[in-house]
């Protein structure tokens, strides 16, 4: 029995291991740094600017909403970065799914996975459905009015009150676009995403000129009329509004340079959107006392004050072609999730069966779509947008202690990527022979006596090979020495007068200490956000602030202990810089940002959790990859 539990536990704590298997690519590598800058982009600005941005205004910051976009593209940047270094350092699709399973186990990872794949097909759904209000408003309610009385459906509050067939349709030809191919599909997001930044700037540029800084001098409670706290409220609704790093980071196998182009587009992109959302928000509080804004149409009606009446018509195309391209992004990773747990056993094979044409998971895309499709038409779009957020901070707090992690432990991902190497295309060829796929080299032996077939080789290829062999095994036992001082103690530390107070670690493996107070930091920064978030009504009672100081306190002692560990040096791209301190900041926040959750958010979570569950251990658990070749192995 107890030889049974110890089976369980380790089939589903297993990590992936790096290999040429998982480090294979199927999708064609055809995204440019353009492309992924545009696909960032569209993804990130949607229908909330031209909505939520009045909402945040009017109710809860004033005209420190300005300040409200900054501090949410700082809590959000950290997370981007965190996704930016395994985005560079892994390039392939399954993005925070991936990252998981190489650092923290298979049952955490398909958890991960299956609520980032409910998340997209949640918010492409919600997205498709306020396409269609939006379109349908524009022209007055016609379709709405129509199917209310002729297609009427149950309604109260979870299941729509019409079949929404415009939405129906707007997902249809998105799934065509998809389908067709990554090129194709971001070259209509880039022009969607275009024309929406073109609309920003004219909304700008004609704000600006009307706007009159009397509407944030002299207005009733100033720039902050509801407090630095209004502000602070008003980022954390805002954060959403940047959440798009996992659209690029799923694109990895199909970006030209990913190790280039992946972190680079996220920061262009994150920094664009940033310089978007402040200039627009800026224009409409210039132009409008906060307390006059139209929480439901705010430029259009901001705009109406002073006659300029057709900008209405300006607005509505950017807020159709906002919606269009976020539409596209999130279509665009479910996907790449399918086809990721479907390689390593999790999900059904026909998950993973590629177009030869246009190398797209085909069978993913219908699927994902018909899916998408099933919820438009039958849900509410309020019941969609609660279930969108929890999936992504919880992938981004995870993604976050992973850097962490991976940092302060030997790993198979620094093995393989240093005894196999990936280059960038700027980078000569070696002397060895390569292969060259699309724009990624990797070395190959080719010239071993048993691939030629005879008992012996030419000159040239035997000392290539010998080379070759010396090289590698050169760099494989520089490796085992490194590996084996990631995640120990630093020499200095040992050395010195202190030394005998952290001795006892060098009783245990490298990485197991610092895994340890990994865990324990973040249980710390979790008791901390609860006490923040649940004890709001006793916040100023001597026992609250001593648990949030002696919990914070802590957790700060078990980040500051792991500077004394020797860190993984051997990362060859971008790296977050900050370890451990700004991936824990992100983390923190995202802990916090779930935790104001509603319930029922929660609620619905735990539901979808428990049908992955019931997935993983009827299917996924008994096809695991990684337990077939731990298999046969033994």
């Amino acid at each position: 029995m107890a030889s049974l539990r110890t089976s369980f536990w380790s089939n589903i704590l297993r990590r992936k291991t790096l290999s040429a298997d998982t480090m294979r690519s199927d999708l064609r590598r055809c995204l440019g740094l353009g492309d992924l800058t545009f696909l960032a982009i569209g993804s990130m600005i949607g229908s909330g600017l031209y909505v939520l941005t009045g909402t945040i205004a009017h109710s809860v910051a004033g005209p420190s909403v300005i300040v409200s976009y900054i501090i949410a593209a700082v809590a959000s940047g950290l997370s981007a970065v965190c996704y930016a270094e395994f985005g560079a350092r892994i390039p392939v699709t399954g993005s925070a799914y991936q990252f998981t399973y190489l650092s923290v186990g298979e049952l955490w990872a398909f958890i991960i996975g299956w609520n980032v794949l409910i998340e997209h097909i949640v918010s492409a759904s919600a997205v498709a459905k306020a396409w269609s209000s939006y379109l349908d408003s524009a022209i007055g309610y016609p379709v709405k009015n129509y199917l209310e009385v002729h297609c009427p459906m149950a309604g109260g509050g979870v299941i729509a009150g019409y079949p929404d067939f415009i939405a129906m349709g707007v997902l249809l030809l998105s799934v065509i676009v998809i389908i067709a191919g990554a090129q194709l599909s971001s070259k209509i997001t880039a022009g969607f995403a275009g024309v929406n930044l073109l609309v920003i700037c004219v909304i700008v540029g004609c704000g600006l000129y009307l706007g009159n800084l009397k509407n944030w001098t002299e207005v009733e409670g100033g720039f902050f009329p509801y407090g630095f706290s209004g502000t602070v409220s008003g980022a954390a609704t805002l954060i959403f509004s940047y959440v798009g790093y996992e659209v690029i980071a799923s694109t990895t196998e199909e970006a030209i340079n990913p190790n280039r182009d992946v972190p680079l587009s996220l920061f262009v992109g994150l920094s664009v959107v940033a310089v978007a959302y402040v200039g627009a928000s800026s224009s409409l509080t210039l132009m409008v006392p906060y307390y006059n804004i139209s929480s439901a149409s705010p430029y259009p009606e901001a705009f109406k004050l002073y006659g300029w009446e057709w900008t209405r018509y300006v607005v509505t195309v950017g807020a159709l072609a906002a919606m269009i391209s976020t539409l596209l992004a999130s279509l665009y990773v479910v996907p790449r999730y399918l086809m990721a747990m479907s390689r390593d056993g999790l999900l059904m094979q026909f998950f993973s069966i590629v177009t030869e044409t246009t190398q797209i998971p085909y069978v993913s895309v219908l699927v994902g779509g018909a899916t998408c499709i099933l919820f438009a038409v039958t849900f509410e779009l309020q019941i969609l947008v609660e279930f969108i957020s929890i999936g992504q901070l919880l992938a981004c707090t995870f993604v976050a202690i992973c850097v962490v992690k991976l940092r302060y432990e030997p790993n198979s991902i620094s093995r393989y990527l240093e005894l196999h190497p990936i280059h960038s295309p700027e980078e000569p060829l070696s002397t060895e022979r390569s292969t060259l796929n699309a724009g990624f080299m990797t070395t190959e032996i080719n010239d071993t006596p048993e691939r030629t077939g005879s008992g012996s080789s030419p000159p040239e290829a035997t000392a290539s090979y010998i080379a070759s062999t010396e090289s590698l095994a050169t760099a494989e036992d520089d490796f085992n020495v490194r590996e084996y001082v990631v995640g120990t103690i630093k020499t200095d530390i040992i050395d010195s007068k202190f030394g005998h107070m952290v001795l006892w670690t060098t009783k245990y493996s490298p990485g197991t200490v610092p895994n340890w107070l990994v865990i324990f930091a973040t249980f710390s920064l979790a008791i901390v956000s609860a006490f923040l978030c649940f004890s709001h009504h006793y916040i100023s009672s001597w026992w609250c602030i001593l648990f949030i100081c002696v919990f914070g306190l802590l957790a700060i002692i078990s980040m500051a202990m792991l500077l004394a560990f020797n860190q993984d040096d051997s990362i060859k791209t971008f790296k977050v810089p900050g370890v451990p301190f700004l991936p824990f900041i992100s983390a923190f926040i995202n802990i916090l940002l779930m935790m104001r959750l509603q319930p029922m958010t929660w609620v619905r979570l735990g539901v979808w959790i428990i049908v992955g569950l019931v997935v993983y251990f009827s299917y996924g658990y008994f096809h695991s990859a990684e337990r077939r070749v731990v298999r046969n192995a033994d």
